[in-house]
This record gives C-alpha cells, structure tokens and sequence, in this order.
C-alpha cells in the first residue's frame, strides 16, 4: 500500500513535465509556420530537443518509481522492532499491529489514566491561572489522592498492554521455529522441514523441553494418546536438553509405526534458544539457572496462539485434550479398535470390555471391585486431600446413576511394559441432550508378574467432543470416582510459561 501511495504522489509531477514538453513542442510547430527558410533548422533541432526531453522525463520517472519501489521493500519491514513508549522497550512493530487491531479501546484508557493522573497531581500549579482562588488545602489533598488512584489505574492497564505484548511477541518468534514432519513411510521417506508460520491453520503444537528422566517419564501418558493427537490434528515435539534419543526414552517401534503425530525439531539448538527466551535465560536476562533444567512446555492452536504452558510439572495431557485439543476427525460409535499385533494389547482390550460391561448393566459393587487394584491412587488422592468428594462404587453403579446403554468405540491399548499398559476409547452416552456429545476414557492396567491377571488401577475421561471445552472430569479407583469441574478462565493476559 505504501508503495502504491508513492507512486500516486509522483504522477501529477510527471504529467506535468509531459505536458511542459509537450506545449514546448506544440509551440515551435506553429512558429515554424510564420518562420523563415532560414530558421527552419532552427525549429527542427527545438523538435529534437523536445523529444529528448520527452524520453527523458520517462526515463527518469521509471527510475524514480523503481528506487521507490526497493526503497519501500527495504523500509517497511514488518517484524523491525520499533520503541514502545509505554513499555520503555523495542516491541516488533507486527506485535504492535496485532495489538492495536484486537484492543481498540485499551490505548485511549491508558492515555486518560495518564491525562487524568498529571492534570489532578498538578493541580496546585494551574488551579489559581484557572480558576482565580488559590487551592485550598483540602481541594489539594483531594486532587493528590484522585491522581494517585488514577496513576494506580494508569499503571495497571499499561502492565496489562506489556503482557499482551509480551505474549504476542512470543507467539511471532516461534513461527520462525523448524520442525521436520512426520510421513507414512509408505508412501515417502522424505520429511519436509517447515515453520510453525506455515502450519497455522493446519495442525495444533504441543512442544517440550526436557532432559532423558522427564521425557521417560512423560512417554506413557504422550504414547497412550498417540491416536487423540492425530485426530485433533496435533503435533508434539519433544526437544532433549542432554541429547538423548527416543530410543532412550522408551520409545517402542513396533507399537509407534509411523507416529504421525510426533514431530521432530529441525534445529535442537534453535528451540533450546527459544525456550530460554521464554524462560529469561538468556544472556541478555540473567535468570533462574534451575529453569535451564526443569521440564518446560507450551501450546498453540491453529492460529498459533498460546493455548496453554508450564515451567516444572509436566502437562496432564487429558484435560489438556478435553480443554483445548478437541477431535477434528469425525468420530462414530462403530469404529472398531486399533490395536498394535501383541498378543497382550487383546488382553487387555477384553479387561476394557469387562470393565464397561460392569460399568454399563449391573450393580455388583463386588464385580466392580475385582477388576480394580487394591491399590490407592494419587490422582484419587491428590482430589480428596483438596477437599473434594469421592463416591463409592455402590452409588456410582445405582440403576439412576450409572452410564446404562452407553456405548465404546475406537479403542486402543499401549503396551508400556509386560507389567503396565493403557488403554483408552471413545464413550458414546445414551439421551444426554446434545448432539455428538462424546467423552474421551483412559485406562490404566498394571500386574505384580506376567503371569498375573491385570488390574486396573485408575479410569478417567473427560467430554472430548468438536468445538467444546470440557467442563470436568472424572477420577475412579478401587474406592470410587470423584469429579473435578474446570475453572472460569480468569483474564491474566499471561501465557508461553510467562
């Protein structure tokens, strides 16, 4: 638009040269007529001079529009920082762009907190040129405090700008990031190498920084929902601090095949640079050392916005699906289960089945409880300490309070070990009201020995349905189930760990 402006700018200066010269040469054709034979050479060259002139100025013009033209390509670069006043810092001018189109009266609220704040503090200083009295000292002290609250409003909004600033400038840098993407190696080995700019629209990122102890210990829970990834159109990226391998991790080939929804990071480098920038390690701002190794994490969605991160604990990966990762494949409750070729995965799909068929059609507290481990779950745990309620297996399985009817489909088991796997499906309930309500269902299985029969020892599901959040979620062990209910989203403006 810029350079469409130059160009606009420029024209009536040009066509005013063109119709200098051509008058010039209109008006030495009519003098030739009342000329002399002799002064015919004369008004020739006055021709030739004219066309020249003529040539010239488009030759000049075409010049002038074409250095605009780089001019303009050079000058307004976008992402080029520019120095926000009100954050005293450079801020990427897209950053500010961004801003200025989605918040269009913050900017004036903080520009009449900040007029407000320095015309009540001067108060004494213009009162008398105003109004003729002199300020009383009440009127003065009335004024200060006003001023001081005003400031107090002024500097809130301003930390609110900066932290949306913050996050958007966050969010912009990690478009640069490279990730390598995944591909059915049926039908290619070749994996293109993109930016995360170019799949906005496409997939949704999960990334995490972690050494070789944090990222074992999250295998499990990322490998159990390799399947929910892929039909929420999510990719994960795992970036080693110490150089491990997935092979290090735990990583089972023969169960993972393609694994089309883990990405690998193009530069390792280039991502532990941009997690220290997240976390104010870098050389610039000196932070907490301990940061460099705690697990680290964040999300964005489809239009690369932070939908969620943390600093120390790893994601719950389950609510984070229920949450913001929601299913973009249509789901349908005749999908049949898909299970890697191990003789225990249908093992421990006819546990899964056991289980539902309890859950579904009877009462026996006794059926219910051979199935579970006598074991006390932390998960369970951690709910009740909190001061949450657990409901015995005895009221959950009451004939008005069970899922009757309700259908599974599109199961599938992880095998972790010969002593401890997962499984998860998709509930169908029967007369909830809404169309295409589902819930995504987790189980984990474990056994003392291989000869052992499996025990489940936690159930959780969520509702995991297109273009909902979750509301809650649901915990059960041998004792029973508690509920957990997501919280209003408060407005923080925070986000990318920050």
């Amino acid at each position: 638009m810029s350079m469409s402006c130059s160009r606009n700018r420029r024209q009536p200066l040009r066509l005013h040269k063109i119709i200098v010269s051509l008058s010039l040469l209109f008006a030495s054709r009519s003098s030739s007529a009342f000329t002399s034979p002799q002064t015919l050479s004369t008004s020739s060259s006055r021709r030739n001079n004219a066309s020249a002139i003529i040539s010239t100025i488009a030759s000049a013009t075409q010049k002038t529009t074409r250095t605009t033209r780089l001019y303009a390509n050079n000058q307004y670069d976008i992402t080029k920082p520019t120095f926000d006043l009100l954050s005293f810092r450079p801020i990427r001018s897209d950053a500010l762009l961004r801003y200025n189109s989605l918040n269009q009266s913050e900017p004036l609220r903080i520009n009449l907190f900040l007029l407000m704040t320095i015309t009540l503090l001067g108060y004494p200083l213009w009162c008398e040129s105003v109004t003729g009295d002199l300020p009383s000292t009440l009127s003065s002290i009335g004024a200060a405090a006003a001023g001081v609250g005003c400031g107090a409003l002024f500097n809130r909004e301003r930390s609110r700008r900066s932290n949306q600033l913050n996050r958007m400038e966050k969010e912009l840098n990690a478009e640069s990031l490279e990730v390598k993407l995944p591909v059915n190696k049926a039908i290619s080995s070749t994996r293109p190498t993109v930016t995360l700019k170019q799949l906005k629209s496409k997939r949704r990122i999960v990334a995490l920084r972690g050494n070789r102890e944090q990222f074992t210990n999250i295998m499990d829970a990322l490998c159990t929902l390799r399947r929910r990834f892929v039909q929420s159109q999510t990719l994960v990226v795992l970036v080693p601090t110490d150089g491990s391998t997935k092979e290090e991790w735990g990583w089972d080939i023969n169960q993972m095949g393609d694994s089309l929804w883990l990405a690998d990071a193009s530069s390792i480098e280039q991502f532990l640079e941009y997690f220290r920038e997240l976390l104010g390690n870098d050389s610039d701002n000196q932070g907490d050392v301990s940061n460099e190794t705690n697990l680290a994490w964040f999300a964005l969605n489809f239009k690369g916005r932070s939908i969620a991160s943390g600093l120390g604990e790893a994601p719950m990966i389950l609510e984070l699906m229920g949450q913001q990762l929601q299913p973009m494949e249509l789901i349908d409750d005749t999908d049949a289960a898909v299970v890697p070729e191990m003789p225990v995965a249908n093992e421990i799909l006819e546990c899964q089945k056991k289980f539902y068929n309890v859950l579904t059609s009877s009462s026996d507290k006794e059926a219910m409880e051979a199935i579970f481990s006598n074991e006390k779950m932390q998960e369970v745990n951690e709910v009740i300490e909190a001061g949450g309620r657990i409901d015995a297996w005895e009221i959950c399985l009451l004939e008005d309070a069970r899922p009757a009817n309700m259908v599974i489909a599109d199961q599938d088991v992880f095998i972790s070990s010969p002593t401890l796997a997962y499984s998860t499906c998709i509930e169908f309930p029967p007369n909830t009201g809404i169309d295409g309500a589902t819930l995504l269902a987790s189980q984990r299985w474990a056994r003392e020995t291989e000869n052992d029969e499996w025990k489940l020892e936690l159930h959780q599901t969520i509702p995991w349905a297109a273009g909902t959040r979750a509301g809650g979620t649901l915990r059960c062990d041998c004792r029973g189930c508690v509920a957990l209910t997501s919280k209003p989203e408060k407005r923080t403006f925070g986000g990318l760990i920050g």
